[in-house]
C-alpha cells in the first residue's frame, strides 16, 4: 500500500503544482494587460477625467481588481468599471475593428469647441516638477491640474561651512510624522559646494511617536555652506524640535550653537540669511505649534495644505493628431483597446463628459488605497508605473537590446514573491537594468544601506583587490586580493550587484558595482577572505570614493606640459592659468569623471566656432509607443576664443565614471578631434535626467532625450573610445602610480 499511496501524493502535488502554476499564469497576463491599458489611456486619452486621478493610486486600485479575474470576459468588464469613469469614449472589444463611431464624440455643434489632444516634449506628466527639466507635457486646449504634493516643502537654516572643512558633522533632531500613511517626510542635512553642486544626506522620519534622529557626514574643502533642517513630499505633516549640529574634534563631538534651536521665540520664517530658519514649499505651510511639542512650549509643524492650480494647456511643438485620429491596440490576449487621440472641449470640459456618479466613487475608491509595499497590490501598482514611463518616452530602446514586455512579466512575477520594501527595491533594481541607462538611479526614501566598511575595492585583471584601507586597525593592505564576500566567491558575488545596476557599459557597470557590494546598514558586518584569512568589516563610514587620480587642481608637470584636473578646476581658476597654458607645449586634461563647470574651456581649443546644432535631441511624442517620433534639437554652438591653444600637444584621460556632462564635453573633443584621447570609453550615458516617484517613497531617476555624437553616430551604450588605451595593473596600484596620467606624459615626451 504504502508504494501506491506515494504515487497518490505525488500526483496529488503535481496536479496541484500545475493548478498554481495556471492560475499564477493568469494572474500575469491579466497585469500585463491593465498595464498596457493603463498607459494608453494615462498618457495618450485626452478626457478631463483622466487628467484629474491619482494615476498612482489607479495603478494600485486597478492592479488589485484585474489581478483576480478568471476570465477573459470578466477581465473586459473590470477594465469597462476601472476606465469608463475617466474615459467613457474609449472601447475594449474581443475583435480588431477599424471602425469607430465618431458620433460618440462629436457634439452637436463643434463650432464652440476645441480639439484637446497630449503633446509630450520628452515627459512632464507624472514627473519630478523640482527638477526643472526641459521636459514638458501638455494637454492642449484643457486644464491640467497641478497638484503641489510631489514639491518638496523645507523647513532650514543655512551656516557657513568654513570652520568645520575637513572635519565630520552630526546632526540631530527630534521629529514625529503626523499621519500613519505619510512616509515622506526626512531630516535634511545638505552640503553646498562651490561649484554650485551640493551632497543630500537624510535620515526618513517612519515613527508617529517623538523620536530622535541623526545624519553624520563628512564635509569636504569644496563645501561653502551647510543647510540642516526637515523636509516633507506629499500629503501629511511632520512635526519637529530640538534640532542639534555638532563637528567632531579629536574624537570629540563639540555642539554648535543655533538660533531658536527650541522654537520658543516667534520669528518670521521667509527671511533667507545665514543663521536664520527659513521655510520654502508651494502648497504647504509652516507653523510654530503649541500643539504637542517634544519638549518646551513649542515646536515646528510642516504640513501639506492640499492647494491645486489650475492651467489651460498650450501647444509645445507644431505635430498634433487630427481629430478622428484613433488608436487600436491590443492589450492582451484577445483584448483590443479603441482610443480616441482628440476630442472636443470647450469651458465645461471634453465632450463626452464622464458620469459623475461613477467618477466620484473611482475617486472615492482611490483615496483608500493601500500605500505600503508589503501590500501586493502596491508592487504591481509599481511595477505598471514603471513599465509604461519607459515604454511610451524611453528615447533609447532603437539602441538597446531589450524584450521590454518581457522584462514586465519577469518583474510582475517578482512582485508576487517580494514582502519587504528592499525586495520591492530589488525588483525594481532588475527591472531597468537591462534598459543600459547609466542615469537610472531606483531610491527609495526609507532606505538606510548607505553605510559602508572604511575600504575601497577595484576589479583589475579579474581579481578584486584592497584599493584604499581608511581605518589602521584594519589588518588589510592595499593590493590584498578578495576572494570570497560574505561566504560567497567574489565573482559570484558580484554577479548579484550587478544584475541590479543599469549600465551602458563595462566601465560604469564596474564603478557603480564596487560602491554598491560595499553598501549595507549602518553598523552591520561585511565579511570578506583575504590570503586565506577572514576578516570582518563593520559598515561605519559613508561612501568613499575611489579615485586613484590627482587630487590637486592644476600642476606644471615639467617646463613644457601641464596639468588641470577638469573633475576639480573651475573655469575662473583656468582663465587666471591661461598664459601659463600659452606657453606650454602640451596639455593634460583630466576628465575621468565629472567636469567643473568649466566646459568653455573647449573654446580655447576650437579653431572656429562650433556649427553642431543637433546632437541633443528631446523626443516630442503624440502617438504611443514612441511612434512617428519628431525631435526638437538642442546644441550648446559654443564660440572659439584666443588665445587658440588647439595648436599645442592636447591629451585627455578619461574612463567609464565620465558620464552625462563629461560626454558632452568629449563630445566636442571627439567630434572637432581636438586631442588625443587616452583611459578607457566613457560611461555611454548622456541627455537631462527625469524623475518619477512611486507609491510608498520610492522614486526613479533615468535619462529623458537622446544625445549622439557629433558625427550622428551611436553614443549611448558605447561612449567615447580613447585613442591609447589604458590598463591599470596590480603592479601600479601597489605602488600608487596614477598609469592614466604616467601613459600621458610618456606621450608628451615622445612629441
Amino acid at each position: 500500500m504504502k508504494p501506491f499511496i506515494f504515487v497518490l501524493v505525488l500526483i496529488f502535488l503535481s496536479c496541484t503544482e500545475k493548478s498554481i502554476n495556471k492560475e499564477s499564469a493568469q494572474k500575469v497576463e491579466n497585469l500585463k494587460a491593465f498595464a498596457k491599458a493603463y498607459g494608453y489611456v494615462k498618457y495618450f486619452h485626452p478626457s478631463d477625467g483622466a487628467s484629474e486621478i491619482d494615476w498612482n493610486s489607479f495603478a494600485i486600485h486597478g492592479a488589485k481588481i484585474v489581478e483576480k479575474c478568471e476570465s477573459r470576459y470578466e477581465l473586459i468588464n473590470a477594465f469597462d468599471t476601472l476606465f469608463k469613469p475617466i474615459a467613457p469614449s474609449i472601447n475594449f472589444t474581443t475583435t480588431k475593428s477599424n471602425k469607430f463611431d465618431l458620433t460618440i464624440i462629436t457634439p452637436e455643434n463643434s463650432q464652440d469647441f476645441k480639439p484637446t489632444f497630449w503633446q509630450h516634449s520628452g515627459v512632464g506628466i507624472g514627473m519630478d516638477p523640482e527638477l526643472r527639466t526641459p521636459y514638458q507635457s501638455s494637454r492642449v486646449n484643457g486644464i491640467i491640474n497641478k497638484d503641489y504634493s510631489y514639491v518638496v516643502s523645507k523647513l532650514a537654516m543655512r551656516i557657513e561651512a568654513a570652520k568645520f572643512l575637513g572635519n565630520r558633522i552630526k546632526y540631530k533632531a527630534w521629529a514625529k510624522k503626523d499621519d500613519a500613511h505619510s512616509n515622506n517626510g526626512y531630516l535634511r542635512l545638505v552640503l553646498e559646494k562651490s561649484d554650485g553642486t551640493s551632497d543630500l544626506k537624510k535620515a526618513p522620519v517612519v515613527d508617529e511617536q517623538w523620536k530622535q534622529y541623526e545624519v553624520i557626514a563628512k564635509v569636504d574643502s569644496l563645501t561653502s555652506l551647510i543647510q540642516l533642517g526637515i523636509a516633507l513630499r506629499g500629503k501629511g505633516s511632520i512635526l519637529y524640535d530640538l534640532p542639534q549640529l555638532f563637528y567632531e574634534n579629536n574624537g570629540k563631538w563639540i555642539e554648535v550653537p543655533l538660533e531658536n534651536q527650541d522654537f520658543e521665540k516667534e520669528e518670521s520664517l521667509s527671511d533667507y540669511k545665514i543663521n536664520n530658519w527659513y521655510f520654502e514649499g508651494i502648497g504647504y505651510s509652516c507653523l510654530l505649534t503649541n500643539t504637542d511639542p517634544y519638549k518646551g512650549n513649542k515646536s515646528a509643524v510642516l504640513e501639506y495644505s492640499g492647494i491645486i492650480e489650475e492651467e489651460k494647456g498650450e501647444k509645445l511643438f507644431d505635430n498634433q493628431p487630427s481629430f478622428g485620429h484613433i488608436i487600436e491596440k491590443e492589450v492582451g490576449a484577445g483584448i483590443y483597446l479603441q482610443i480616441p487621440l482628440v476630442l472636443y472641449s470647450n469651458d465645461k470640459g471634453t465632450y463626452p463628459k464622464s458620469d459623475s456618479l461613477s467618477l466620484k466613487k473611482l475617486k472615492d475608491n482611490l483615496k483608500e488605497v493601500p500605500q505600503e509595499t508589503s501590500d501586493l497590490s502596491v508592487r504591481l501598482g509599481n511595477v505598471i508605473n514603471t513599465y509604461n514611463v519607459f515604454q511610451h518616452f524611453y528615447p533609447y530602446f532603437d539602441v538597446v537590446d531589450v524584450n521590454w514586455n518581457n522584462e514586465l512579466e519577469k518583474a510582475l512575477e517578482r512582485s508576487f514573491k517580494d514582502s519587504i520594501p528592499k525586495d520591492h527595491l530589488i525588483t525594481l533594481q532588475k527591472f531597468t537594468s537591462p534598459l543600459n541607462d547609466g542615469h537610472i538611479v531606483v531610491s527609495y526614501n526609507r532606505n538606510s544601506e548607505w553605510a559602508t566598511p572604511p575600504i575601497t575595492w577595484e576589479w583589475i585583471d579579474d581579481k578584486l583587490l584592497i584599493t584604499n584601507v581608511l581605518n589602521d586597525t584594519i589588518p588589510l593592505n592595499v593590493g590584498d586580493i578578495v576572494t570570497e564576500i560574505n561566504g560567497e566567491n567574489a565573482m559570484h558575488y558580484f554577479e548579484e550587484v550587478k544584475s541590479r545596476i543599469s549600465a551602458g557599459t563595462k566601465g560604469l557597470l564596474n564603478s557603480q558595482a564596487e560602491a554598491l557590494s560595499l553598501r549595507g546598514e549602518h553598523d552591520s558586518k561585511l565579511n570578506i577572505k583575504v590570503n586565506n584569512k577572514n576578516i570582518k568589516l563593520l559598515r561605519n563610514n559613508y561612501p568613499y570614493g575611489s579615485s586613484r587620480g590627482r587630487q590637486s587642481d592644476y600642476e606644471k608637470i615639467n617646463d613644457s606640459v601641464f596639468y588641470l584636473n577638469l573633475n576639480s578646476i573651475p573655469m575662473e581658476e583656468i582663465e587666471k592659468l591661461i598664459p601659463e597654458l600659452e606657453k606650454s607645449k602640451s596639455i593634460i586634461c583630466d576628465l575621468r569623471f565629472y567636469p567643473r563647470g568649466n566646459h568653455s574651456f573647449i573654446s580655447y581649443l576650437l579653431k572656429e566656432k562650433d556649427t553642431t546644432k543637433s546632437w541633443m535631441q528631446i523626443p516630442q511624442h503624440i502617438y504611443p509607443d514612441r511612434e512617428k517620433l519628431t525631435y526638437q534639437n538642442s546644441n550648446w554652438l559654443l564660440p572659439s576664443k584666443k588665445p587658440y591653444l588647439g595648436d599645442k600637444q592636447i591629451i585627455f584621460i578619461t574612463k567609464g565614471t565620465a558620464i552625462s556632462y563629461a560626454e558632452s564635453y568629449m563630445g566636442f573633443i571627439r567630434g572637432y578631434k581636438l586631442a588625443t584621447i587616452i583611459g578607457q570609453p566613457t560611461a555611454g550615458t548622456n541627455g537631462n535626467i527625469n524623475r518619477f516617484k512611486l507609491s510608498e517613497g520610492f522614486s526613479i531617476r533615468w535619462t529623458g532625450m537622446k544625445v549622439l555624437k557629433h558625427d550622428g553616430s551611436q553614443l549611448h551604450g558605447i561612449g567615447f573610445l580613447p585613442d591609447v588605451y589604458v590598463k591599470p595593473t596590480i603592479e601600479g596600484l601597489k605602488a600608487a602610480k596614477d598609469e592614466f596620467l604616467e601613459k600621458a606624459i610618456e606621450l608628451t615626451e615622445k612629441k
